[in-house]
């Protein structure tokens, strides 16, 4: 056991031990400098530590806002995928990054939503597909009607060659793109105010496509007459009388009501392909910390997969739905469809004449699904 006895300085007060460089008879100068640097080292990096460390605590705990824009109602199946989103981003972020949905268009209708997301005047959005034609020519693969017929053969293009082709070159145009939500084109095809069966059935009509080639394959199959018209003001423009119809599904024809105003539909799986993409604003993205970048690609890769499983459940639900809601709903006969899907090769070849990327990943994909001729 060790006893501290008392000093014997007169004083009865207890003499702190000399510790100085001093006290020491033996110490040489160069220890003394040697010394001096030491502590000088140490005190300059414990001032280090002093200022970077609270910084670093700051940064950290820093939130984020990100304004998500879209242009679904929110009673709209697919536009769950979009809080499934926002909630998995709030959620894994420890709500360091919060996101603010603004669905309807609210902030930017369809067609002007990814030059938006590009200049920043919002930060990210789920932009269809088949308004990025313009950008990357590549995406003429899901802007072309009947390329596809089945929703699980646009799963296995995204998320094989033509997934990573398609980002890629988005990537090198700029853009940032995060990942997919997926549409069922089961429950696609085209509404009108009076019955469709067949092809010449549209004749006179004027309905909305979603792309140069289904304008083409509408007047080619149909002679019908084309007019562009966003999601938000779709309802209204069948109503008066602008167009008879559009190139639709079941999800609209409940969610946007659009059974009250065009009643008849004739199902033609694959006709349009409406896949979303998820973007985020570049700048908005290099400056976040990397691990919540991380968050929002991981958030989006899971999103993506529940969308399949959302469109499964839409396939059952929109069906039973859209029969209660509509005055027909017509599957095409196989005497029918042949008149639908006539010469289709021929067609893809006229509608992609100038875009020579879309038709070769057309012509692929068609022979990898065995439905070239």
């Amino acid at each position: 056991m060790t006893t501290c006895s008392k000093p014997n300085n007169g004083t009865g007060a207890f003499r702190a031990p000399d510790f100085s460089i001093a006290a020491d008879p033996q110490n040489r100068q160069g220890e003394t400098i040697m010394d001096r640097k030491t502590l000088a080292v140490f005190f300059a990096l414990v001032l280090w530590l002093g200022m970077v460390v609270p910084t670093y605590a700051g940064s950290h705990k820093k939130s984020y806002l990100l304004r998500f824009a879209h242009g679904l109602p929110t009673t709209h199946d697919v536009a769950e995928n979009f809080q499934f989103f926002k909630s998995l981003v709030e959620t894994s972020s420890d709500h360091r990054l919060k996101v603010r949905l603004f669905p309807s268009g609210q902030l930017v209708n369809d067609k002007g939503l990814l030059q938006a997301v590009r200049t920043g005047a919002v930060d990210a959005g789920a932009v269809y597909a088949f308004y990025v034609e313009p950008i990357v020519p590549a995406f003429g693969l899901f802007t072309t009607p009947l390329v596809y017929d089945g929703t699980e053969q646009t799963i296995d293009a995204i998320e094989g060659r033509v997934g990573d082709l398609f980002f890629e070159a988005l990537r090198k145009k700029g853009y940032v793109p995060l990942g997919w939500v997926v549409w069922p084109l089961e429950t696609t095809g085209i509404e009108s105010n009076a019955p469709v069966h067949v092809p010449l059935d549209l004749k006179g009509k004027v309905i909305r496509p979603l792309s140069p080639e289904t304008v083409l394959y509408l007047q080619t199959y149909g002679q019908a007459q084309a007019a562009f018209v966003s999601g938000a003001e779709l309802y209204t423009a069948i109503q008066r009388g602008t167009i008879d119809g559009s190139i639709s599904s079941f999800d609209h024809a409940v969610t946007r009501k659009l059974s009250e105003v065009s009643p008849y539909f004739c199902v033609l799986p694959g006709v349009n392909v409406a896949h979303d993409i998820i973007f985020i604003n570049r700048r908005v993205y290099r400056r976040l910390p990397p691990d919540l970048q991380q968050v929002l690609v991981e958030a989006a890769r899971q999103t993506q997969r529940h969308s399949y499983a959302v469109g499964r459940k839409v396939v059952a639900d929109m069906t039973i739905q859209a029969n209660r809601v509509l005055k027909e709903v017509y599957y095409p006969t196989a005497d029918d469809l042949a008149l639908w899907h006539a010469d289709l090769d021929r067609f893809f070849k006229a509608a992609l004449k100038d875009n020579p990327e879309a038709l070769a990943l057309v012509m692929s994909e068609r022979e990898r699904m065995g439905k070239s001729k």
